[in-house]
């Protein structure tokens, strides 16, 4: 992953800036706002204390100074290394919103030994004190808590996040800062109505204590019965949108394991049943993809069809031609007087005697890492090294040659039993040149070979009836075998279409 650091940096040093921002306000917000005073006279003398020291706006730096600190000392740990920064990206609103909330408690704290040594001093009594203050810091604490986690949040989904993970794909990982969507629905809760009642809340009950009127008990009932039914209608619309984004995740995992037929319920006409309905049309396009996909992998070989379907194979269907040439391993195998065999015989019980015998002799081949190219009425071609690359094709392909003998033999004993007439086959096998690749008319195309090393393999099977023998392979595939001491020289063979003689070996 390529990370633009310069741009991650300069949004995380815009993010510092909306914290701080975000903490100017809240130290405006409770100048405006009534706090209940319980203890009129020992407050006034608390402020009469702090007009005559620095104390506020030592408090006040602390305020401010750490979280920034909290946001550079972060922004230093994700930097280090490019996993540290994809791992806690998605985190930075959390963290750094998180320390406002840091600032304000340690506003608190630190005005606790001045609230006591003022007590020893002064005679102060410190109840409304502390209460007055802790107000302060919640409300100014929750404030910037708010503004600063709403305005970097927006800016790193919008902007940061779809840089950094174009493709998607953010997890967590152990613990982790970053809110679920549940999480989010409680914040937007606290954000719109908690905090909004509270501070109405605390301006009434101001004016009731601060003017020694009677607190209006009904007034607080009705206001925490407000937040109990707020927060019943915020978990209820959680689930309605949640259960189905579960649904969906599920549904989803189980078509990345191969279950296309998995489906999810409609039980809504709004936008998550749109989406339940555009999930359903995804897995039909998907079960249809996949079902064309694996009858392509019987029409052709699936090294083929994985090859086409691949990169390189797309780049060669975009062409008329397309392909490459490479050293090879070619083998044709065909069935000794075939003709005269299925003259006697019905065309059902033809097709059904190929199909054991190709199946039989198909295994053999794809278990040696070739490929069966085409048929060819009885006959079988095969590849050894393309499209996928052996590291011996021609051993390959002369292994493959000796299981198709002994499937051969069992295939009999099947045929005997079932009063089909025995089989016998010639194997031709030569290693060379070819090219390889799409061949054909623009609009139909087919993966196979083409070059002499094709013939020159299509006429060493037919020699094995003048050689009487079911397997012959040419000097260049002989000479890559391993074992050239399970190999027998048969003859200087004329191949027809070549000049001179070819050395023809039989195992």
């Amino acid at each position: 992953m390529d990370l633009n650091k310069k741009f991650i940096a300069k949004m995380t040093r815009l993010y510092g800036l909306i914290v701080v921002f975000a903490n100017i306000i809240a130290v405006l917000v409770p100048q405006y706002l009534s706090i209940p005073v319980f203890d009129e006279e020992n407050v006034r003398k608390w402020e009469d204390f702090l007009a005559h020291n620095n104390l506020s706006l030592i408090a006040m730096i602390f305020a401010f100074l750490v979280p920034a600190l909290v946001c550079i000392i972060y922004s230093y740990k994700i930097f280090k290394t490019d996993e540290k920064i994809v791992k806690n990206v998605a985190e930075i609103p959390s963290v750094f919103s998180l320390s406002s909330v840091i600032g304000w408690n340690l506003y608190y704290f630190i005005e606790i030994p001045f609230v006591l040594y003022a007590r020893e001093q002064f005679g102060i009594q410190i109840k409304a004190i502390l209460i007055s203050s802790w107000a302060f810091a919640l409300f100014s604490g929750m404030t910037a808590w708010t503004l600063s986690y709403l305005g970097i949040e927006i800016l790193n989904r919008t902007i940061l996040l779809p840089k950094v993970f174009p493709e998607g794909h953010l997890r967590s990982e152990g613990f982790s800062f970053r809110p679920s969507f549940k999480h989010l629905m409680l914040f937007c809760f606290m954000v719109s109505s908690v905090f909004p009642v509270i501070l109405l809340l605390s301006s009434f009950i101001s004016v009731q204590v601060n003017n020694g009127l009677r607190l209006n008990r009904g007034v607080i009932f009705v206001s925490i019965l407000l937040l109990v039914i707020a927060f019943i209608i915020t978990l209820s619309l959680s689930r309605l949108i949640l259960n189905p984004l579960k649904n969906l995740t599920d549904a989803s995992k189980r078509i990345q394991k191969g279950d296309y037929k998995t489906r999810v319920g409609i039980v809504t006409a709004d936008e998550l049943g749109s989406l339940a309905d555009s999930f359903n049309d995804m897995a039909d396009s998907l079960a249809e993809k996949e079902f064309m996909r694996d009858t392509f992998g019987k029409v052709v070989d699936p090294e083929v069809r994985d090859y086409l379907m691949s990169g390189a194979g797309k780049e060669s269907l975009g062409n008329a031609l397309g392909g490459e040439t490479r050293n090879v391993t070619v083998l044709f195998c065909d069935i000794r007087s075939f003709t005269a065999m299925s003259e006697k015989m019905e065309a059902s019980d033809v097709v059904l005697l190929l199909n054991k015998y190709f199946t039989a002799l198909g295994k053999c081949i794809t278990a040696h890492h070739g490929i069966i190219n085409k048929y060819i009425g009885d006959a079988i071609m095969a590849i050894f090294g393309a499209p996928v690359h052996s590291e011996n094709s021609a051993e390959d392909a002369v292994e493959a040659a000796l299981d198709m003998r002994k499937a051969l033999e069992e295939v009999n004993k099947e045929f005997e039993a079932s009063g089909f007439p025995q089989l016998r086959f010639g194997i031709g096998i030569h290693y060379g040149p070819v090219f390889a690749g799409t061949i054909g008319a623009a609009s139909r195309m087919e993966y196979t070979v083409i070059g002499d090393t094709v013939n020159t393999a299509s006429r060493l099977e037919s020699l094995c009836k003048t050689y009487s023998t079911d397997l012959l392979l040419s000097e260049a595939a002989a000479e890559k075998i391993a074992n050239k001491e399970n190999l027998k020289f048969v003859a200087d063979a004329q191949i027809r279409g070549k000049s001179e003689p070819m050395k023809v070996y039989t195992c």
